[in-house]
């Protein structure tokens, strides 16, 4: 029996992960990590929480997807040993230049604002007009995820979503060479952006192993579960995994 620790996104939940861990074998055990558990006051601090969780229960690969795809790779650039593989799914290494730094910071200080003066359900509706969440917005799981984000906790958002702002956190590219030869970088082919942060990945670290999704944009989890399932149980131990 291999495990997973699967990270979800920014105003996701546990449930955004059930169509990928539909596609897995019943042989991969997971553990599906609510972001309110890591308490997300910043990527760091949240990174801290997950290590304490995994030296508790330790597992084959960690998995994390946009916002919580840098939790993992913060906690696989500061404790590696708990992270034997990882797989991030449409998430950035960070923003490296100060201005581009502290235009975000300002960016996610104003939605924090924003969502607690508005609520959620106006801010998501604004959330998901972004272009990055074009193909999200057309797709067939789209419905039913925005149902769940409305109902979540403005408040606890509206900390993680300044907290863990990407001008916040420690940019973890020069990570990526040491942490290649147990990573796999994934990206949706409608997804330009995190597309080319794969490319760009993949020129750093040529023992990092990339992957385009066809057809799929930023949300990953929900747009392409087949293609996340596959890939996850790609780099488990063949031996665990596979075993009938």
């Amino acid at each position: 029996m291999s495990r997973v620790a699967l990270v979800h996104g920014f105003l996701g939940s546990p449930a955004d992960w059930a169509d990928v861990l539909a596609h897995l074998t019943p042989r991969v055990a997971c553990d599906c990590v609510p972001l309110a558990e890591l308490g997300c006051a910043s990527v760091a601090d949240a990174a801290r929480t997950l290590a304490a969780q995994l030296e508790r229960a330790p597992c084959d690969a960690l998995v994390g997807y946009s916002m919580g795809g840098r939790i993992a790779l913060e906690l696989a650039a500061t404790r590696p040993e708990l992270a034997p593989r990882l797989v991030l799914l449409s998430a950035g290494p960070g923003l490296e230049d100060p201005a581009e730094r502290a235009r975000r910071a300002a960016e996610d200080d104003a939605r924090a604002s924003e969502l607690l003066r508005d609520g959620l359900d106006a801010f998501v509706d604004r959330w998901y007009r972004l272009a990055l969440f074009a193909p999200f917005a057309a797709h067939r799981s789209f419905a039913d995820a925005r149902a769940r984000r409305v109902h979540g906790d403005a408040a606890f958002w509206a900390r993680c979503v300044a907290g863990c702002s990407p001008g916040r956190a420690e940019p973890r590219w020069s990570a990526l060479p040491a942490l290649a030869a147990r990573t796999v970088f994934v990206a949706g082919a409608l997804d330009e952006r995190y597309a080319a942060f794969a490319a760009r990945a993949g020129v750093l670290a040529p023992a990092l192993r990339t992957e385009i999704v066809a057809g799929a944009g930023h949300v990953l989890p929900l747009e392409a579960p087949d293609a996340c399932a596959r890939i996850i149980e790609s780099v488990l131990p063949r031996n665990r995994a596979n075993t009938p």
